[in-house]
């Protein structure tokens, strides 16, 4: 590896051996949004989970001559975006049975900042960082809206979105924010069905609660699906899926193939949580409370409760997807 220590005012930039020339306009775009977000402490390009080159305001300083590899803060985040690159591969591999398109962004976040992985093309991904701890010292700040977070988010998405254009490919709308304030209200098409609620739970009143919780959350509009998981269990979920406005996203699998799905991915996302958490505790630290995996159509999230016990949230639209999480978000903090 090559490093390019900078003045302790500027970028700090790590390169890759391997890379030539043809990395000049990515490297530059990776250092213009780097600048012009403040909120990124790290990002990092890299190409089949291999590292190609990455850069950082840590303010750490250049290791030592006679340091062993792979002992500093930088070399731990090297490694965390390359088990994140391995980690969205095998991920994308189990979305497709949804039939919702390609994972293009993933969002894991502690309670001590978060971290973003964003696909440019299959392969390549855009790794960034952020060091936000409002989960904890302001705990009445919905999760999606902590300020450093959202905008760390936004600044890689809309990186990965100028790299795509770089070789003449439309944006993903990675997050929904490019189309987030040109959605069109629902059509109306005769009278709305109720939405389908599968409530596994024995009666009482926190059933009740959490029912009428998720009810409220769920709407045909922006958040199709929300789900009360505990224990590995899925005692609650209420859905829109068969809304006659969502017909469209239906013309490759029938709506209650997909149900089925959600039904059972959200059982196994609790143990994706708690194994994500683990290669994110060195380099992040912190519990993982947010987990969004951001596909071409729409995005699931997961929001930790508590020990065990956790929401998911689904949208099909992915100009609702900021939306829809902000919704979680709200619900998230009501059911804490």
């Amino acid at each position: 590896m090559s490093t390019f220590p900078r003045r302790p005012d500027e970028l700090y930039v790590e390169v890759a051996d391997h890379l030539g020339p043809e990395f000049g306009e990515t490297r530059q775009a990776c250092h213009d949004a780097m600048a012009k977000s403040t909120a990124l402490r790290y990002l990092a390009h890299y190409s089949s989970a291999v590292f190609d080159f990455g850069m950082d305001a840590l303010g750490d300083p250049p290791p030592a001559p006679d340091a062993l590899p792979g002992t500093t803060r930088r070399d731990e985040l090297k490694r965390l975006g390359r088990q994140l690159g391995f980690t969205v591969a095998n991920l994308d591999r189990s979305l497709q049975e949804a039939r919702t398109g390609r994972l293009i962004r993933t969002v894991v976040q502690t309670e001590d900042g978060a971290v973003f992985c964003d696909t440019v093309v299959p392969s390549e991904n855009v790794v960034g960082l952020v060091v936000d701890r409002s989960a904890t010292e302001h705990p009445e700040v919905p999760l999606a809206s902590a300020p450093d977070v959202r905008a760390a988010d936004r600044a890689v998405a809309e990186l990965a979105s100028t790299l795509r254009a770089q070789v003449r490919l439309p944006s993903l709308n990675p997050g929904g924010w490019e189309a987030a304030d040109l959605v069109e209200p629902i059509r109306s098409i005769g009278s709305a069905p109720e939405p389908v609620t599968t409530v596994l739970a024995g009666p009482g009143e926190d059933t009740d609660r959490l029912v009428s919780a998720c009810t409220r959350a769920a709407r045909p509009e922006d958040l199709h699906l929300v789900a009360y998981c505990s224990q590995g269990e899925l005692p609650v979920m209420v859905d829109h899926l068969d809304h006659p406005s969502l017909s469209p996203f239906f013309t490759q699998i029938a709506v209650e193939t997909r149900r089925r799905f959600y039904q059972g991915f959200s059982r196994e996302l609790g143990a994706l949580a708690h194994r994500l958490n683990r290669t994110t505790s060195t380099a992040l630290g912190g519990v993982l409370v947010r987990l969004v995996l951001d596909v071409e159509m729409g995005a699931i999230y997961f929001y930790r409760l508590g020990p065990g016990d956790y929401l998911v949230g689904v949208t099909i639209d992915q100009n609702r997807v900021s939306a829809a999480d902000d919704r979680m978000a709200a619900l998230a903090l009501e059911l804490r």
